[in-house]
């Protein structure tokens, strides 16, 4: 832990030396450098801390290389990994990015190089600027003649023409940038729901010689959580441990494993005034030095959940067990705590095992507060069952009344009591919508209200009046 914090602070350190003759020949010209996600699964970077570094940015920019069309998962599912990348750079500063990477069409470097099928760099790109980027650019401009990025995808091939695919799909692109510009640029993203993301938490959690050694997974964990929100359209941010609670009306802190008692405290004064928290297996089980809390769980965590998880019980592949909840049997994976409930309400119990009849998901009503705690790894569909329910229960409202299918993505940012708001068609399909309120579409100044057929990638952007973006009732006055 400390070599990685080691290198984290070196790292800031050496940049801060760099910009400081930047700084006193262009003061007023914003410095940044541009962060990266994990690939191939596209989880946020480990190898530094981005949180710390964004504090000494003037704003936050990034490289965005997914892997689109890929054999393993849908374009809907990847595009949720990103929208979640994209939030997490969006939540460091709470303003707005800069996509300073991507390509228009494959790159040199995934195991497949796969080359963007028609409308998908429009897509793709209309995404990040959907959740806050202010630029979308390009690496490269030209395609080199040799060395390891000469097939690397670029805006001017080697053939030099305007006529390429490529160079017309992003003259279309910047041809809607230009024409959409005053609706975009320096629009605000606002969220009532937060998850936490803590990559000291990552790193302490990847070392921890316990649990399952290949199933921790805690990126891609959060990211399925993420994904139940984003599939319904409920704005998200990604946050730092250090960030205030109170701004939101749910907060979710999945296999938080590091977890100083300050923050525990905070988790508990933020429930104590009215919040919503959700929290999971393998929360709390160490400090911020990666040493084991003696005495079992942290009195705040016992006091918030009105439980205490007592040990945790890892899954070879081929092991079963399941819980029934809402009249729905889900299947569990990986990971089952076994939990004494003390104040908790327990909403779901083991089916097997010699744990069998005992909670496996609780519910605990503190102060003015509601905390969740998941005892296991769920499949997909109970998250997306239970933050469903939970959705409707805190009052979180999506940026348009629409009735869609899977696949479509609804996204807005917002200024001055206006919206703007982006329908994506994230399939290869044809899709109908209904939309239940009258919008304006912002590129032909057409009224859209009703049902609207999107094209497979295709994307509508309209403008809506009144920019709150959350639930109806604000908790903290």
């Amino acid at each position: 832990m400390d070599w990685r914090r080691f290198v984290s602070h070196q790292t800031i350190d050496f940049y801060k030396n760099e910009i400081k003759p930047l700084r006193e020949k262009t003061p007023d010209i914003p410095i940044t450098t541009n962060f990266m996600s994990d690939n191939p699964e596209f989880t946020p970077f480990t190898g530094l801390d981005y949180q710390a570094f964004a504090k000494e940015v003037d704003v936050v920019s990034w490289d965005a290389y997914p892997a689109w069309h890929n054999d393993k998962e849908d374009t809907a599912t990847l595009a949720a990994k990103v929208g979640f990348l994209n939030d997490h750079f969006y939540a460091m500063k709470n303003q707005p990015f800069l996509l300073m990477e991507s390509t228009p069409s494959g790159v040199n470097w995934h195991d497949v190089n796969k080359a963007k099928r028609l409308g998908m760099h429009y897509l793709s790109s209309m995404q990040m600027l959907a959740h806050g980027s202010d630029s979308i650019l390009y690496f490269q401009w030209r395609k080199s003649r040799g060395s390891s990025e000469k097939f690397h995808g670029a805006v001017v091939d080697h053939d030099r023409s305007p006529e390429n695919r490529v160079f017309k799909e992003v003259a279309r692109l910047g041809q809607a940038m230009e024409a959409i510009s005053e609706k975009v640029v320096g629009y605000k993203r606002k969220a009532k729901v937060a998850i936490i993301y803590d990559v000291e938490n990552e790193w302490a959690l990847n070392d921890a010689q316990g649990f399952g050694l290949k199933t921790k997974k805690y990126g891609e964990t959060l990211q399925k959580h993420y994904q139940a929100f984003w599939d319904k359209n409920i704005a998200v941010d990604i946050i730092s441990k250090d960030v205030d609670f109170k701004q939101y009306d749910l907060v979710l802190a999945p296999m938080l494993y590091m977890m100083s008692e300050k923050t525990a405290k905070q988790l508990q004064a933020y429930v104590e005034r009215g919040g919503t928290l959700v929290s999971s297996y393998m929360t709390g089980l160490v400090d911020e030095a990666d040493l084991a809390h003696m005495g079992g769980w942290l009195a705040p965590l016992k006091e918030t959940f009105g439980m205490e998880p007592m040990e945790t019980d890892t899954y070879y592949p081929t092991d079963k067990n399941s819980l029934e909840f809402n009249g729905k049997i889900y299947d569990i994976k990986d990971y089952a705590t076994i939990i004494e409930c003390e104040s908790a309400e327990e909403m779901a119990a083991y089916r097997y095992d010699f744990y069998q009849k005992t909670p496996a998901i609780t519910v605990n009503h503190y102060r003015q507060g509601t905390a969740y705690y998941m005892g296991a790894r769920l499949e997909e569909s109970f998250l997306t069952d239970f933050y469903g329910e939970l959705i409707a229960d805190v009052g979180l409202i999506p940026p348009l009344d629409i009735t869609h299918e899977r696949g479509i993505s609804v996204q807005a940012r917002e200024a001055d009591g206006l919206k703007t708001v982006f329908i994506m068609n994230l399939t290869e399909d044809l899709q109908v919508i209904e939309i239940n309120e009258e919008v304006r579409d912002i590129q032909t100044d057409e009224t859209l209200k009703g049902r609207l057929a999107l094209d497979p990638y295709e994307v509508r952007i309209v403008e809506k009046e009144d920019g709150f973006i959350g639930s109806s009732d604000q908790l903290f006055l």
